[in-house]
């Protein structure tokens, strides 16, 4: 690699600033948006605040089609979640009453805990 070419200066690269400026700077904007927004009312999109409008209510039945499918899917997950852990607690402790004991949402039975002391 030449050292030349990683060189880093400060100072503004006057070639570059004049190259960049020309393709970003364009004469006649005012013609090419009025062009465009004629072009609009022609194909009879409206103004913009009616297109925004009917996207708006696109957004919205998306956004309620969403709300009500994740809530279905947060309601059907704590069951299934649930029933794993009890599987794999049953399995490897060999005691449903384990299963029952580690897993439930409620405060535990206290005879589940006197029945695995006497069974003992």
């Amino acid at each position: 690699m030449n050292p030349e070419s990683q060189a880093f200066s400060a100072e503004q690269d006057r070639e570059l600033g004049t190259a960049l400026r020309g393709l970003l700077d364009r004469g006649g904007e005012a013609e090419f948006v009025a062009a465009v927004m004629a072009g609009a009312r022609a194909a009879g999109v409206g103004s913009p605040r009616a297109v925004l409008g009917r996207w708006s209510r696109v957004a919205i039945a998306a956004m309620i089609v969403a709300a009500v499918g994740t809530a279905l899917t947060v309601r059907a997950t704590p069951e299934q979640a649930q029933a794993l852990d009890t599987e794999w607690v049953a399995a490897t402790t060999g005691s449903a009453a384990a299963a029952l004991l580690f897993t439930s949402q409620d405060a535990p039975d206290a005879a589940l805990l006197y029945a695995s002391v006497e069974s003992n």
